[in-house]
């Protein structure tokens, strides 16, 4: 069956038939809630206790939010083909596993500091971050559209 599925939406009809559209549609409520929740979280944190190098501070936590979300939706997209038998997406959880070990790495400050070192080297590190949280986030949202519209 893997074998004829060529793009994403081949796997939309069995997954929505194995899984059901109610449980995606929670699964995917919560990939696209949660960065949300984290960004608030944090916003908050900047504004009430970080009062040293904010700028810093907020492209590092761009930065890291940016892997861990390409890294959790890549083993979500990893555990439902593997687990449903849809193929072995071995790329996918390469991608995975190589998001997550940078999320965990950069998450300790210093360590993003010691990288970009000066404030004229954290454009790519902010372009990065937005780039990966934007992609993930609008991926979830299309996934989950095209759920809902094969429920129709």
């Amino acid at each position: 069956m893997a074998a004829e599925m060529k793009n994403t939406t081949d796997y939309i009809p069995v997954l929505t038939e194995r899984i059901g559209v109610q449980k995606l549609k929670q699964m995917t409520g919560m990939l696209l809630v949660f960065p949300i929740i984290v960004i608030v979280i944090i916003f908050g944190i900047y504004f009430m206790l970080w009062r040293t190098d904010p700028l810093i501070r907020f492209i590092h936590m761009v930065w890291v939010l940016g892997f861990w979300m390409s890294g959790t939706l890549g083993m979500f997209a990893f555990t439902i083909l593997a687990r449903l038998k849809l193929g072995m997406p071995i790329p996918i959880l390469a991608f995975a596993f190589i998001s997550i070990t940078l999320a965990i790495y950069f998450t300790p400050l210093p360590r993003f500091t010691n990288l970009f070192p000066s404030p004229t080297n954290l454009i790519l590190p902010a372009v990065i971050g937005i780039f990966n949280v934007m992609t993930s986030w609008l991926f979830v949202l299309r996934f989950r559209k095209k759920i809902i519209n094969s429920q129709l």
